[in-house]
């Protein structure tokens, strides 16, 4: 009779190893399941800063293309002037006298 009192003890200690495990098992998973949700975040911060250097560098290709055509529109009209209405530099710059 002694080999049946046994096997109820032996059928908990069974029980509470794999209680052990299961809370383990759910503490891990817990853990990971926040360290993703932390690195998502961090992730998410990062994409935004990079987003606004995007659009700072945009508005600056724009304002540099900007420039670029102005520059090259005023090549164009010095181009013309010299070429086509033989207009030249003056040698020396006199102010004028409004009396």
């Amino acid at each position: 009779m002694a080999s049946k009192q046994d096997k109820p003890e032996a059928s908990t200690g069974r029980w509470l190893v794999v209680l052990v495990i299961l809370l383990g098992v759910a503490a891990y998973t817990g853990l990971s399941l926040v360290d993703a949700a932390t690195e998502t975040r961090q992730l998410y911060k990062r994409l935004s800063l990079i987003q606004l250097q995007h659009d700072k560098l945009l508005e600056e290709q724009s304002r540099l293309n900007l420039e670029r055509s102005s520059i090259s529109s005023l090549q164009k009209v010095e181009e013309a002037a010299l070429a086509e209405l033989d207009m030249q530099f003056p040698g020396r710059v006199r102010g004028v006298d409004v009396d």
